[in-house]
């Protein structure tokens, strides 16, 4: 008989570099989600990520006999050779399939394609889970490395996305996963697998430097050939990063690029089209200092602010292919203000294509600045007589989430007062959305909620709210133009006699109606009555609930026709359907084992660690979801929701993991511990919006170090409560694997359920239902503990320590599995 093998220094190092590799894997399925379908797609990625996990999970679990603690060395090289070549085979055929397969069947090559990705995934889970339950317990070490190394894994992809193609990362993400194998079958005397470990290893490296090589020096490579329908040829620049994919492509001489022109341009010109994430567009336009070349700029309704009254400063959000700053230059303002998020798009402004637009950003009175724009406008002193924000949406999914876009921040009532406070006394706040008399009023009406509620948060009075606000058409595009300072009779009177000369349609105005709904809105009078009876949900979009675009409620969907699935909608929908996703693979995953196991074991035994297992599960991802959501405004940036955030998350959450020993926690120890988790979590939610509202003029750096202050503590007292219950319940080391797949099935089912009640009930009340299952958590550790103390004793005796056939033995009278299945799964 052999007894059980201690942890070695291999194997943490394993995890790590697995758990790494894993994070970023699932980033990169994201970006490639929101690139070639849609970015409601992406969050499927996280979904498919956990539930791959899951099933990794559930396989250990189900085959006792091949995964012995014996084997780990072997097993744990043989999948992890198998996550990397799976993993780099499903994303090879995800980009290659629309090529290979005739057009009208490509939706179904790629639904094929996006479930493979779950095969990786799971070889992956098998890896993560032998080594967290089928080694002795030795404390929270182990999951700590796991921890920590996702923590690495969402902080380092940030980085390497700037330096190489997504492509050529997922090459050496697999070349990492099989390294760590090689570490840890290394010295087992498993040839077999060792020289499979450093094949993969070595080939996948090999690719990687020559793929990498063949992208920088822009030759022919592995890319995306097509996204959302279109075939991407003629590309003349491409950049990634965790939350876009830029691209830029000649258009040539034709007609002006615009969305709501009062009158069609007859010249041509020449432009460069600029796609994110294969979906928003905008353009880039030559210019050789020419502005009476863009008179056509004056009739397109984006820019009827300019003619509302002249404005000698404006802050443009959203610099894209440079349009905006054009139209402010030929209005005539003194000093223009570009904003820009995304670093690739200013890339192009300022450096690719800057000599064909022109190098606005040396233009005589204009300065580009790469910021998120409420963060940068919040610790400027800078103020203008215009802040224009033009169909600011780029349909791009973060890494950060499917559903976490990064402009859902401009279109909160919270924003618009940072916005106002910008202004110079009688400036301009003008925003431009999307609009359709018939189907698509959602945007135009919360536009008009969110304007009201901003107005009077500044002291405007509900009875006043008609001369502060002007709403112009022309098209599918509306412009609502909003002042804290009230228009006189004599400056709409100009103003009015300018618009409809120019051929705009006034929607709204100081003496101009709209409709009910409008007039309702803009006498202060919308009460929750109100926007209950209306078709579309049009309440005012907040902070704490940010998500402008999804105006269709979640039970609506089942009686909503295919054709009003925009885009807006659609993510609606999506959620909607992972949420039964989810549940059903808690049924299948969690409720059905538990049934079965149910049978041979005591309620009283096995109810309290499986409830506490699912509850740490979904806690842990609803306070991560809405911490994520809350902090991503107030760093100033998407991309640190990733690398401040999650990396907090994770990195303190291991850190608190290490501080659980091996030995059975006395009494006193546990309470401590849970109080200290409840009250650091109430804490940190009180804190938040605090912080937030208080700091939010700070320098960068300063309101990262607060943000990490607020979320350690919480983070370091959630990561002690896995090994703490897998201590608790260390005699069940059999169902461990069980217990780890229905923490990861769960959470699965949290992400989704996560963003549904943030839409639905806002980002506070998430948070708080996050709190309420550690409660659940510290409830059940009550009700297991008494159990699991009177055969601790047991357990930690080392003379009669169980050997592996008699550990072997209780499984199978456990499982009680059928013949047929068992021989099977031997």
């Amino acid at each position: 008989m052999q007894p059980f093998p201690r942890i070695l220094g291999r194997h943490y190092f394993a995890i790590f570099v697995l758990a790494s590799a894993t994070l970023s894997y699932q980033i990169l399925i994201t970006r490639f989600f929101s690139v070639m379908l849609y970015y409601h797609f992406a969050f499927a990625a996280i979904s498919l990520a956990m539930l791959g996990l899951t099933r990794g999970a559930m396989q250990v679990y189900n085959n006792p006999v091949r995964y012995t603690a014996e084997r780990v060395g072997p097993e744990f090289a043989r999948h992890a050779s198998r996550f990397a070549i799976s993993g780099v085979g499903a994303m090879i055929c995800f980009l290659c399939a629309p090529v290979l397969v005739p057009a009208q069947s490509v939706w179904m090559a790629l639904l094929a394609t996006t479930i493979a990705f779950v095969i990786p995934l799971t070889e992956s889970g098998v890896c993560i889970t032998l080594l967290l339950t089928r080694l002795p317990y030795g404390g929270g070490w182990l999951y700590a490395c796991d921890l920590a190394g996702a923590a690495l894994g969402c902080l380092g992809i940030i980085f390497v996305l700037l330096v190489i193609d997504p492509v050529s990362a997922t090459l050496g993400i697999g070349a990492l996963a099989s390294g760590a194998g090689w570490m840890v079958v290394r010295g087992s005397g498993d040839v077999r697998s060792l020289r499979l470990s450093a094949a993969v290893a070595l080939s996948l490296g090999a690719a990687a430097i020559v793929h990498a090589g063949l992208d920088i020096s822009g030759k022919s490579h592995l890319g995306v050939f097509w996204a959302k329908g279109t075939q991407q040829t003629g590309t003349l620049f491409e950049r990634w990063n965790t939350y876009s994919r830029v691209r830029v492509k000649a258009l040539g001489e034709s007609v002006p690029f615009g969305w709501g022109f009062a009158r069609e341009p007859e010249q041509k010109i020449d432009q460069y089209y600029l796609d994110i994430d294969a979906d928003a567009a905008t353009v880039i336009t030559r210019h050789d200092g020419d502005l009476s070349k863009f008179g056509y700029l004056k009739t397109d309704v984006i820019n009827s602010a300019y003619l509302v009254q002249p404005p000698g400063e404006v802050a443009v959000v959203g610099v894209g292919g440079g349009r905006d700053i054009l139209s402010a230059m030929l209005f005539g303002a003194k000093k223009i203000r570009g904003i820009e998020i995304n670093p690739a798009i200013f890339e192009v402004l300022t450096d690719k294509f800057a000599d064909f637009s022109g190098h606005l950003d040396r233009a005589p009175g204009v300065s580009l600045v790469n910021a998120e724009a409420r963060s940068y406008i919040n610790h400027s002193s800078d103020r203008y007589d215009l802040v224009q924000i033009s169909l600011i949406d780029t349909w791009a999914a973060t890494a950060a989430g499917g559903l976490t876009l990064t402009e859902n921040r401009l279109y909160t009532v919270e924003a618009w007062g940072d916005f106002y406070r910008a202004l110079k006394p009688g400036g301009l706040l003008s925003v431009s959305r999307w609009y359709d008399p018939d189907s698509h009023r959602g945007e135009f009406y919360r536009l008009i909620a969110i304007a009201a509620d901003a107005l009077q948060r500044t002291g405007v009075p509900a009875t006043g709210l008609k001369d502060h606000v002007i709403a112009l058409n022309v098209d599918n595009i509306v412009t609502v133009i909003t002042r804290p300072d009230a228009f006189t009779a004599t400056e709409w009177v100009a103003a009015r006699t300018r618009l409809l000369a120019q051929g705009f349609k006034i929607m709204l105005g100081p003496d101009v109606d709209f409709d009910n709904v409008t007039s309702t809105l803009m006498s202060g009078k919308a009460d929750a009555a109100f926007f209950a009876s209306l078709p579309e949900n049009i309440v005012a979009s907040t902070d704490d609930n940010p998500f402008f675009f999804y105006t269709a409620r979640f039970g609506q969907f089942v009686n909503m026709a295919f054709s009003e699935h925009t885009n807006n909608n659609a993510a609606i929908t999506m959620t909607f359907a992972l949420i039964l996703v989810a549940l059903t693979a808690c049924l299948y995953y969690v409720v059905w084992p538990f049934i079965r196991l149910a049978r041979t074991t005591p309620l009283s035994t096995l109810t309290p660690p499986v409830t506490y297992f699912c509850a740490i599960g979904i806690g842990f991802m609803l306070i991560e979801l809405s911490q994520m959501q809350r902090l991503m405004v107030f760093l100033g940036h998407p991309v640190y929701g990733l690398s401040v955030v999650l990396f907090t998350i994770l990195l303190f959450g291991g850190i608190g993991s290490t501080t659980v020993g091996a030995r059975f926690p006395r009494p006193a120890a546990i309470a401590g511990r849970v109080v200290a988790l409840l009250a650091t979590l109430a804490l940190a939610g009180l804190l938040t919006p605090v912080l937030t509202t208080w700091a939010r003029s700070e320098t960068t750096g300063m309101r990262i170090v607060l943000s990490v202050l607020l979320l350690a503590p919480p983070a370091f007292c959630m990561g002690m409560m896995f090994p703490l219950g897998l201590n608790i319940w260390r005699r069940h080391t059999e169902l461990h694997p069980f217990f780890w797949s229905a923490n990861g099935i769960t959470s699965m089912l949290a992400s989704v359920m996560g963003m549904a009640l943030s839409i639905e009930f806002g980002i506070a009340h998430t948070y708080a239902l996050g709190v309420g299952f550690y409660g659940v958590c510290a409830a059940m550790v009550v009700a297991g503990y008494r159990t699991s103390r009177s055969s601790a004793t047991v357990a930690d005796s080392p003379s009669i320590q169980p050997t592996q056939s008699e550990l072997i033995a209780d499984i199978e009278a456990k499982l009680r599995e059928p013949a047929r299945a068992r021989q099977a799964a031997e």
